[in-house]
Parts: C-alpha cells; structure tokens; sequence
C-alpha cells in the first residue's frame, strides 16, 4: 500500500512539474473586410508556456514576459526590436489604453466543433476607443493547452489590473476557436484637427461599411516550447522608443 501510495505522489508531482511547464502554439488565420468589399487574410502564431506569450505575424513578432514585467517588439526582417515595461507607462500606455475595451458576452448558441475540437458560442458587445463592437465567438475548454491559455490570461489580466489597461468585462474561459467582429468606427481624432475637419470625417465615417473581420483556429499543438522562444535572438539591434511629441503623439524616433 505504501508502495502505491508514494507512486501515486510521485506521478502527481511529475504531472504537476509537466502542466507547469508546458507550452501550447495557437495557429490562427484571421479575414478582414474593411468596408471596401476587398478583404486582407493574414496568418498569426500564438504561443504560451508559464507567463510567456509570443505572438508572430507576417511583419512582426511580440514577446510579452510577465514574471519579468516586460515586452519586447521585434521586426525579423530589419533584425532591430524595441524593449518597454509591461505594464506600459507613459504614451505608450496612453495609446494601448485607448484601444482596451469593455465586453460583456452571453451564451449565445449550443456547442459546436472548430478544427476538431468542441466549443461554446457565446455574443459579445463593447466600445473600443469610442467605437462600437460585436463579437461572435466559440471558446473551448477542451482543446489542448486550454488551461495553459486561460492561466496566462489571468496573469496577464492580474498583472493590469488598476492600469489603464485593464479590460472591463469577463471574457469566457478556454481558447477562442472562432472570432467573428463587427466593428463601427464613428471616432477618430488627431492631434491639430479643426472642428470643421473633425465634423467632416465624424459624417464620412457615419457613411462607411462597417469593418468585419473573422478570425478562426486552424491548428493547435500542446508541447514545452524551448526557452530560446520567448527572447530577443541574438545580432538584434535594441532602438529607443519614440519620444512624446509636442502634440502628445509618439514623435517620430531619431533616423539612424
């Protein structure tokens, strides 16, 4: 009995010690329309272990490191990256606030499968800088990493909170396997703008379609991911970040 009894210990702790460290990489594939009927498809890798996140694009790639309190944005293609606190201070977290948002979602439907695996829909609706937004999405709570995804976000949402980056709202537990958005841009400002100029493009943007967009979970895989993975890699060249303008807006950085 004893024998059992300290097997058992030992595969919960060896499960434990796993789960801990294990990784999971979100492939997504995101459609955008933006009123003009013409649409934009671009690919986006999300990967997560502890309180890493790393998100890649085409152009771009975003470390975001919670137990450092850092992120990092790299450009691979010019090999240069910018370092900032996380949570932001300064514009920098003035720009990023304004694009936080509020939400409240509902169930919305039964459950239906996404890429293979079983999902929740729920409906959604909230202002993103003053523009109004829906969203239609199907979180899973079974897919792999699911856990994984949900205790980053929590972190991360832990790490925010009281900033003006905190997202009012609860958002559903698991991965959102489809997100479909529609969005309604009646706001935009500029520094320097005439309330002749700011009236003229609040009626033009009262005309236009709203942008949709439609992103949807192509593949996901469970696995410890490599520490290299969350770093800046190496002959990576570090810029300043741009310094406040006179207006408020980030001024243009130095030409080098």
């Amino acid at each position: 009995m004893k024998k059992i009894v300290a097997a058992s210990a030992a595969f919960l702790l060896l499960a434990a010690f796993g789960a801990a460290h294990a990784g999971v990489v979100v492939n997504e594939q995101e459609t955008i329309d933006q009123g003009t009927g013409k649409t934009a498809t671009r690919e986006r890798t999300v990967m997560i272990q502890g309180n890493k996140q790393k998100m890649v694009t085409e152009r771009a790639e975003v470390v975001t490191d919670l137990d450092k309190g850092m992120m990092y944005l790299m450009n691979p293609a010019k090999k240069v990256y910018l370092e900032m606190p996380f949570p932001p201070t300064g514009p920098m977290a003035k720009m990023m606030s304004q694009r936080m948002s509020s939400l409240n979602f509902k169930k919305s439907g039964p459950a239906k499968t996404v890429a293979g695996y079983a999902c929740q829909q729920y409906a959604g609706a909230g202002s993103m800088m003053g523009n109004q937004y829906s969203v239609n999405g199907c979180f899973s709570t079974k897919a792999p990493g699911a856990r994984d995804f949900d205790r980053f976000q929590k972190a991360m949402a832990a790490k925010v909170k009281g900033t003006p980056m905190e997202m009012q709202g609860q958002v559903p537990d698991g991965i959102p396997m489809q997100l479909d958005s529609t969005t309604k841009v009646t706001n935009f400002t500029m520094p320097g703008m005439t309330p002749d100029q700011a009236a003229k493009i609040k009626q033009m943007l009262a005309n236009r379609p709203p942008v949709v967009s439609k992103t949807v979970v192509t593949a996901i895989t469970s696995k410890t991911l490599p520490d290299a993975t969350f770093v800046v890699p190496a002959g990576y060249t570090k810029q300043d970040l741009p310094q406040q303008g006179p207006t408020g807006a980030p001024a243009p950085a130095p030409a080098n």
